[in-house]
């Protein structure tokens, strides 16, 4: 071989090698089978070969500049891609969110489906827990399309992972019982809400307010040194238990759901009317006081004139007396409201005359207002009527805002198919933990019957 043909030789080799190397990379078998045949082929070539191998490789060489950046341009792309799904996906999210806001806005009297539907699947499946799931169902198959709800409703993968102690009642849900109970409620909306812990929470209650004054210039700043002391909250059951039927469709399920949380919340709500409003200390309440037990004691109520028993022998000038037993800030505003029960409804309109036809006025939204404070109905204080109803409590005046209502987590659901067994019944049981207690004693009032 001679001498002048063997560099042009290692040159082809070298530039079949880059070829193979880059036809590897191009991921193509027909340019990869091409290097290698040129890698192993005779080093000895005609000159026109050779030269045409010279181009090729001027070719290569003037497109590897723009090969060698392709690496870096498809990470970009990866990173841009990767950052493009990530903003699509938030996008997802918030629209499931506010789907799910949207979904959870419930009707008024009702709690949302989804409420609805966990609180149905909760109660299937501490039933199946407690292995009495027959008394949903006596069908096999309607059992085991409830178990298929409960589970789907949890977005559970096995049945045994249908237990009571692992599905609480979530916070949201929680609150939507909170939101029901007030619509059919009084003192959980107009009461101020107030956490409690374990044990006694102790929030503020206001006592003596130094008033402010003027300061001349120069002068220092007198000391206000208001009084204060602290309320006492801790946790008092209430509740009760609902009887359900032995049969429960699967249809009906749902709507199932839906009675249980509007009787919870309409039970809830007159209990905890009754308590704040009537608790009067003694042990029916567990030392509880309420709003009228609290005006005897500070001396802010008015009572009708002696032989005045019947809750007919009110007039309105009793009730303006009422507005005088409170703090004058209670006045300010929309803080304060009378509080009477429905059936007055049909007594104030009386009280219109021809000097003040406006007294009492009934509001296209079915509210009221009497001297033009809102009147907000109630049926837990004396009816209107004209039997006798010595000592009892027939309207409450003040700003119910600077009382604390306490509650210790949120109202809970327990079934229970042992209750009433007799009955071929299931039962549901209700609790919720409460209390009350004042922010300022001066901020309600109550009218009172004679007491003979």
């Amino acid at each position: 071989m001679q001498p002048q043909h063997i560099l042009p030789g290692l040159a082809l080799a070298l530039c079949a090698g880059v070829a193979a190397l880059a036809c590897a990379w191009l991921d193509s078998g027909l340019l990869v089978a091409s290097g290698l045949m040129l890698a192993i082929a005779p080093v000895a070539l005609p000159e026109d070969q050779v030269e045409e191998f010279k181009t090729i490789l001027g070719d290569l060489r003037g497109a590897w500049a723009g090969l060698k950046d392709l690496p870096a341009a498809v990470q970009s792309n990866r990173e841009d891609t990767d950052r493009l799904v990530q903003q699509v996906t938030d996008v997802r999210r918030l629209l499931a969110a506010r789907s799910a806001d949207s979904a959870a806005r419930r009707a008024p009297g009702l709690v949302s489906d989804d409420c609805a539907r966990h609180l149905a699947a909760q109660f299937v499946a501490q039933c199946d827990k407690s292995g009495k799931l027959e008394a949903l169902a006596s069908s096999g198959a309607q059992r085991d399309a409830l178990v298929n709800f409960a589970r789907e409703t949890f977005n559970l993968s096995t049945r045994a992972a249908l237990s009571s102690s692992e599905i609480p009642l979530p916070s949201q849900f929680g609150s939507e019982i909170r939101g029901l109970i007030s619509e059919f409620g009084v003192v959980r909306k107009r009461m101020f809400p107030y956490p409690i812990g374990l044990g006694t929470s102790r929030p503020a209650r206001i006592g003596t307010r130094p008033a402010f004054g003027s300061i001349a210039m120069s002068a220092g700043f007198g000391e206000k040194s208001p009084t204060l002391t602290f309320a006492s909250l801790e946790s008092h059951k209430i509740g009760g238990i609902v009887r359900l039927p032995r049969e429960i469709d699967e249809q009906s399920i749902v709507p199932m759901g839906q009675f249980l949380a509007r009787y919870g919340a309409v039970e809830f709500a007159r209990a905890e009317d009754t308590w704040g409003f009537l608790a009067d200390g003694t042990g029916t309440y567990e030392a509880v006081k309420g709003i009228v037990q609290i005006a005897r004691d500070q001396g802010r109520t008015v009572s009708l004139a002696t032989t005045k028993t019947k809750p007919s022998d009110a007039t309105l000038d009793d009730f303006r007396a009422l507005r005088r037993q409170v703090n004058k800030a209670a006045l300010s505003g929309r803080l304060s409201a009378y509080y009477l029960d429905t059936t007055w409804e049909t007594r104030l309109p009386a009280y219109r005359t021809t000097a003040e036809p406006n007294v009492y006025q009934r509001l296209p939204d079915g509210s009221a207002t009497l001297d033009g404070f809102p009147v907000i109905w109630t049926d837990v204080l004396e009816p209107y009527g004209t039997a006798a109803a010595a000592d009892k409590p027939i309207a409450v005046f003040g700003a119910l805002s600077f009382w604390w209502m306490g509650e210790h987590g949120h109202p809970r659901i327990d079934p229970s198919e042992h209750v009433w067994f007799a009955n071929d019944q299931l039962a549901i049981r209700f609790i919720e933990e409460i209390d009350f207690d004042y922010a300022a004693g001066d901020a309600t009032a109550a009218l009172l019957t004679a007491a003979s």
